[in-house]
């Protein structure tokens, strides 16, 4: 078909130009002759021998050339292409054009394992590339990753870095690769500190632990006089039971506190008072109590007070009984 309508602007631009050659030749003769025979009359009877023989030589020349542009084939450079190249040209464009054509979209994320024909189109996917996909889903699996994307469908370096952005998988295959690098780990062997030489910066790295609650814990080992016991970090106000299991997985009490018990038979109100778990009124009803009974030959004698075994054993961190 092409080649027919190349064949007909050819013919017609030949006659055209065969034609054009005419009239020019005709203006010639015109413009030649006329002017130099205005005092003669106008007629071809009246032109010299000479006009005549220039004007039928001009005719002739003119007419040679056009034969021999009809008649002489003049040679062209053409280029052949096969038809697998021109398909392969014919692929490359569309891939350029579906490039571009979604680039004028604004693309959201999407998962991949569900891409449609005109999404293929946007994203720059080849017909085969997108065959290849619908293929492996055919089968009943999955695309879990930009790499594995690219193994199932064989898209360029570079496509791939321009749609890998938009993949958005969803939580459970990044649960299961969160899961599958952690156990990839060696657990690595965690070397405890001691709490009670733990300053306020080496408790933030806890998680659940801020500034303030790092502050409060320390402060409250030093009211303490060191911890004793494990219990008591569950007394500072604001911690949780998550909180208090993940302190004790990198910390220990490894040096004991240091405090010096006092006798309970011979300590002052004063002293008593200054004992953590006593306010000035118990100190007072301590005295009271040992007053009325003598000395007192075990601090399980407290629970005549009220005291709970708890407290009891609170107090035994601070107090000791000489018989």
């Amino acid at each position: 078909m092409v080649g027919a309508n190349i064949g007909r602007i050819t013919i017609t631009t030949k006659y055209f130009s065969c034609f054009s050659t005419i009239k020019i030749v005709h203006l010639c003769i015109f413009y030649s002759v006329s002017l130099p025979m205005k005092k003669y009359t106008s007629g071809y009877l009246f032109w010299t021998r000479g006009q005549k023989r220039g004007i039928l030589g001009l005719v002739l020349c003119c007419t040679l050339l056009q034969v021999a542009y009809f008649v002489i084939d003049i040679p062209t450079h053409t280029t052949a292409f096969s038809q697998a190249q021109l398909l392969s040209f014919q692929e490359r464009i569309d891939s350029l054009k579906s490039q571009e054509q979604a680039q004028k979209y604004i693309l959201s994320p999407f998962n991949p394992n569900f891409i449609s024909d005109y999404k293929a189109y946007l994203l720059g996917l080849s017909k085969e590339e997108h065959a290849r996909l619908q293929a492996f889903r055919e089968g009943g699996k999955y695309v879990n990753s930009a790499k594995e994307f690219q193994k199932v469908t064989k898209v360029s370096d570079s496509l791939l870095t321009v749609i890998a952005p938009l993949f958005k998988f969803p939580d459970w295959v990044n649960r299961k690769k969160m899961n599958d690098s952690y156990q990839s780990k060696s657990p690595e062997k965690i070397i405890k500190k001691d709490l009670n030489t733990a300053t306020a910066e080496d408790l933030l790295p806890i998680r659940g632990i801020g500034e303030k609650l790092s502050e409060r814990i320390i402060k409250y080992r030093e009211r303490l006089g060191g911890f004793s016991h494990k219990k008591q970090l569950n007394e500072v106000y604001g911690l949780s039971e998550e909180v208090i299991t993940e302190v004790w997985k990198y910390f220990d009490l490894l040096t004991l506190a240091q405090i010096t018990k006092l006798d309970l038979n011979q300590a002052s109100k004063r002293e008593l008072a200054k004992i953590p778990y006593l306010g000035y009124k118990e100190a007072e009803a301590l005295l009271i109590f040992r007053s009325e009974k003598g000395n007192i030959q075990s601090l399980e004698e407290l629970q005549a007070l009220g005291y709970s075994p708890e407290k009891i054993e609170q107090l035994s961190w601070y107090l000791k009984v000489e018989k």
